[in-house]
């Protein structure tokens, strides 16, 4: 399988070039359009939890069952806590202004809980 990926500021031309590359190549276009647009009114809720809690979590049956590349337990927590070092991952308060938005700290509720939490918040 062939790849290229074209990067580069807003509206410098990415879309079109590759448009332009699709039609001298075999190469099909995913332009990252296609997967925004669809997208702009979805529902977003985003999940906090401190370091702590999350390297309790990354053990846990359910996700090791489910990503096996998260069974090697000392490498995946190496990397959430390099993660956690190196980049936010979190926004900050006030950051997301989106009304289909809500930040919700499921540190010491349940995941029924939190998806109750969404559920009632966008009436779904």
């Amino acid at each position: 399988m062939k790849l290229v990926l074209i990067i580069g500021d807003a509206a410098v031309g990415k879309m079109t070039v590759g448009q332009e590359l699709m039609k001298i190549t075999d190469l099909r276009l995913f332009h990252n359009h296609m997967a925004i647009e669809p997208v702009l009114d979805i529902y977003c809720a985003e999940l906090v939890a401190p370091q702590e809690i999350r390297l309790k979590r990354n053990a846990t049956e359910n996700r090791l069952k489910n990503k096996p590349s998260k069974r090697d337990i000392e490498t995946s927590n190496q990397r959430l806590i390099k993660d956690d070092k190196n980049y936010r991952l979190v926004s900050r308060d006030g950051e997301i202004p989106f009304k289909n938005y809500i930040k919700i700290d499921n540190s010491d509720i349940t995941a029924k809980e939190t998806a109750l939490i969404i559920k009632n918040k966008f009436n779904l």
